[in-house]
């Protein structure tokens, strides 16, 4: 007769130290989203009586503080006419841009409140686009990888050499690249007018110098080095143990539910319930289920040594660089006389010691 409980018992160890082997390795998080809550009846009837004050304040000329109460209404619910009167105020305010930005939204929606509706929008736009001047920068000598900013906005390539809305005033260009001198202009757009300007940049003077001789690694430095090395293969081979204690991992769950097909889930099988050829197969099964079973510990267990050896070793490699003594000074080349005892030297010998020098 072939136990399942063994079988069983092995499985659920084995999945016990895999899930200790995943987790000295990998971390995993999930990050709910929240949902948009609906206003209620109440917020709906604040938001209703606040526009109906952004529109009075509209009514006044007095554009900013509509501006703010029209887009306390949105937060509640955006609608195109609430879009419409946002971009109104954004207009008279000399954002043109942005206005022509929130004209554009309502026109999207403007089916659903009328033709009436459509038309003013549409005429707006039209309005608008007149107005807005337009800015249009090339890259001239120096300036072809060149780091181009306007108003603090770093502009992106499709930004470039074609013409840019920009609202009327002044408004700040600059722009930087490695080895060039910085430049930096003013730029006045009138509303409806066209400005272009080309970035030429001027290449710093370099000074030619001889490079820099390569470091000397000392003795302590090269036995640092040589540990950190080591750190690398230990530590590469424990996660490849690792691996390979996954791969038998995955033969053993394979071979098991096998049996498991074979004799069923209490945990027995009868020679009695069994043919010949199933008998045959379990016994093979039950034989790669025991080999497959040591071997996930063992490469479990070396990926998981490896590992931590690895870690210590690159540990020790660099408290060594830290605590590395500065070399002994060299004799200076340039000196008249230099002399140091030397106790091999030839010559006279005083109390075993002998002076050597050079002028």
């Amino acid at each position: 007769m072939i136990w399942m409980r063994t079988i069983a018992t092995r499985r659920r160890t084995l999945r016990s130290c895999w899930g200790l082997f995943l987790a000295a390795f990998v971390a995993a998080g999930s990050v709910a989203r929240p949902s948009v809550a609906q206003p209620s009846p109440e917020e709906l009837s604040q938001a209703r009586a606040k526009f109906q004050q952004a529109t009075e304040l509209e009514q006044a000329g007095n554009w900013a503080a509509a501006l703010l109460a029209f887009r306390e209404v949105g937060q509640v619910k955006m609608t195109p006419q609430v879009r419409y009167h946002i971009a109104l105020c954004e207009e008279n305010l000399g954002k043109l841009v942005a206005a022509l930005g929130g004209y554009e939204l309502a026109a999207a929606d403007a089916d659903a409140v009328g033709p009436g509706f459509r038309e003013e929008v549409e005429s707006s736009i039209r309005r608008l686009e007149a107005r807005i001047p337009h800015l249009t920068i090339e890259r001239g000598p120096g300036a072809q990888a060149a780091t181009i900013v306007l108003d603090g906005v770093s502009l992106g390539a499709s930004s470039v050499g074609v013409p840019v809305p920009v609202d009327p005033g002044p408004h700040t260009l600059s722009a930087s690249a490695p080895g060039y001198e910085d430049f930096s202009t003013t730029v006045d757009a009138a509303e409806g007018g066209e400005e272009a300007i080309t970035i030429e940049l001027t290449k710093l003077p370099t000074e030619e110098r001889p490079p820099p001789p390569p470091p000397e690694v000392g003795k302590g430095q090269q036995q640092s080095l040589d540990l950190r090395t080591l750190s690398y293969v230990v530590g590469g081979a424990g996660a490849a143990c690792l691996i390979t204690s996954g791969v038998f991992f995955y033969l053993l769950e394979s071979n098991t539910s096998d049996m498991e097909d074979i004799c069923g889930g209490d945990g027995t099988c009868r020679n009695d319930s069994l043919t010949e050829d199933q008998l045959t197969l379990a016994k093979s099964l039950n034989g790669k289920i025991a080999t497959y079973y040591y071997l996930t510990l063992v490469t479990g267990g070396l990926g998981v040594a490896g590992l931590g050896a690895g870690g210590y070793l690159y540990y020790r490699s660099t408290r060594q660089q830290a605590e590395k003594k500065p070399s002994e000074p060299a004799e200076p080349a340039d000196s008249d006389f230099v002399w140091r005892l030397d106790p091999v030297a030839p010559g006279a010998d005083i109390a075993g010691l002998s002076f050597v020098g050079r002028f």
